[in-house]
C-alpha cells in the first residue's frame, strides 16, 4: 500500500489540497473511512486543508491528520473553507466525504454548495474525487442535483451498484473501508470466540435468536463476547451479553483511538462476527473472521457492500428462520472463510489500485 506521505506537489506551487472529513467520534466505522479518505488526500498538494464541522478534539486523531494540516472547525468556518476553494491557486484537489448519502428533501441547499465547489474546481483546471459511497433517501432535486455533480468528478466512485444507478454513475468499487489493512490475526484453529455487536436502536433479538446463538457457540467451543464500535449500542451490548451468557466488552471512558485498537485485537481472534453495521463487519472481515448479518428484516446496505466485492450471502433475515436453521447459516459462513479471505484481499488490491489511479491523475494535471 503507498505510503501516505508520497509527494505529488510539482514545480507549479503552491499547491492545495482540500478534504471535507465530518463524522460522529463515537463511530469507529464512520472515522475509519473518513481516515482513509483524508490518507489518499495526504501528499497530493503542499497544502492540506481538512474541514471537520463541530467535531470534538478527538475525532482530529481519529482522523490521524498530518502535523501541518490547515483545520477548520465549526460551520462558522464554511464561508472561510469555500474561500479557500475559491482562492485556490491553479489545479487544487478536493476530496468529498465517503460513506453514506442522504438526498432527502432537507439537502438540497448543500447539493447546491457542493455542485458549486465542484464547478469551481473544476474550472481551475483541479482534480474532484468522491471516494465510495452510496445514497440515502433519494429524493428529487437533490438526487439530480448530485448526480450532476458527480458526472463533473473525474473520480466518482459508488460502493453499490444501486447507488451508482441513482447518479448515472458506472464505476462501483469497495467501500472505502476494505482498504483499512488487512490483519492476519491468529490461526484459524486457535480462534476462540464469537462476536457479537449490534444496533441499540433496533428491537432485542427473540428467544430463537437467543437460543441459536448460545447453541451455536457451545457446539463449536466458542466464547462469546459483545462489543461496542458505536457508543449509542453500549447499552444493547449489555443486555446481549446478559441473554447470551457471554462477556461484555464496554467502550465506557476509554478514548476512541484505544479502543479502535482493541476492536481490532478482538476480531483478531474471532471465528464468527455478527452484526448489523457495516464496518464492524468489514473490521472483522480484514482481521480473518467470517462476518455474517443475522437479524431480522436486514437492511439492503450490508448485502450491497459485500455484494459489490463477489460476497453474496453475508446477510440473512432471522424473522424468516428457525433457530436450527439459523445455526446452520452461521456453520455456512465459517465454512467459506477461505473464499471470504480471497474476496476480502482482492478488494483491498482494488482499493490500493484506485489510490494510485487518483495520485497518478492529480500529477498528470500538473505536468
Amino acid at each position: 500500500m503507498r505510503s501516505a506521505g508520497d509527494d505529488l506537489t510539482s514545480s507549479l506551487r503552491p499547491t492545495r489540497t482540500l478534504v471535507s472529513a465530518t463524522g460522529p467520534a463515537g463511530n469507529i466505522g464512520d472515522a475509519l473511512i473518513r481516515r482513509e479518505a483524508v490518507r489518499w488526500a495526504v501528499g497530493t498538494s503542499d497544502e492540506l486543508v481538512v474541514y471537520v464541522g463541530e467535531a470534538p478534539d478527538v475525532w482530529l486523531r481519529q482522523l490521524g491528520l498530518p502535523t501541518g494540516t490547515r483545520v477548520l472547525r465549526s460551520k462558522r468556518s464554511v464561508a472561510r473553507w469555500l474561500w479557500l476553494i475559491a482562492t485556490a491557486p491553479r489545479r487544487p484537489v478536493l476530496v468529498f466525504e465517503s460513506g453514506e448519502i442522504p438526498l432527502d428533501r432537507g439537502n438540497v441547499l448543500r447539493e447546491l454548495v457542493f455542485l458549486a465547489e465542484t464547478v469551481l474546481v473544476r474550472l481551475k483546471g483541479g482534480v474532484v474525487v468522491r471516494p465510495p459511497r452510496g445514497i440515502r433517501a433519494p429524493t428529487q432535486p437533490a438526487t439530480a442535483i448530485h448526480a450532476f455533480a458527480a458526472r463533473l468528478s473525474p473520480f466518482a466512485l459508488w460502493r453499490d451498484a444501486a447507488s451508482a444507478a441513482l447518479a448515472g454513475g458506472t464505476r462501483v468499487v469497495p467501500d472505502i473501508g476494505f482498504g483499512a489493512g488487512i490483519r492476519p490475526g491468529v490461526p484459524w484453529e486457535n480462534r476462540r470466540d464469537l462476536v457479537v455487536s449490534l444496533r441499540g436502536t433496533r428491537p432485542m433479538p427473540n428467544g430463537d435468536w437467543i437460543e441459536a446463538v448460545r447453541g451455536f457457540a457451545a457446539s463449536e467451543g466458542l466464547r462469546i463476547r459483545t462489543v461496542v464500535q458505536v457508543r449509542e449500542d453500549e447499552e444493547r451490548s449489555r443486555d446481549l451479553a446478559d441473554a447470551l451468557d457471554g462477556t461484555f466488552e464496554p467502550w465506557g471512558d476509554t478514548d476512541a483511538i484505544t479502543h479502535e485498537v482493541r476492536l481490532r485485537e478482538r476480531y483478531d481472534v474471532a471465528r464468527l462476527v455478527i452484526s448489523d453495521r457495516m464496518h464492524v463487519l468489514v473490521l472483522a472481515a480484514l482481521s480473518g473472521a467470517a462476518p455474517l448479518e443475522l437479524v431480522p428484516s436486514p437492511t439492503h446496505k450490508i448485502t450491497a457492500a459485500f455484494a459489490t466485492i463477489g460476497l453474496a450471502d453475508t446477510t440473512a433475515d432471522a424473522a424468516t428462520m428457525t433457530a436450527t436453521e439459523m445455526q446452520e447459516r452461521m456453520r455456512r459462513q465459517i465454512d467459506r472463510i477461505d473464499e471470504i479471505t480471497r474476496r476480502i484481499a482482492a478488494a483491498s488490491a482494488d482499493l490500493t489500485r484506485i489510490e494510485d489511479e487518483i495520485r497518478t491523475a492529480i500529477r498528470t494535471a500538473r505536468a
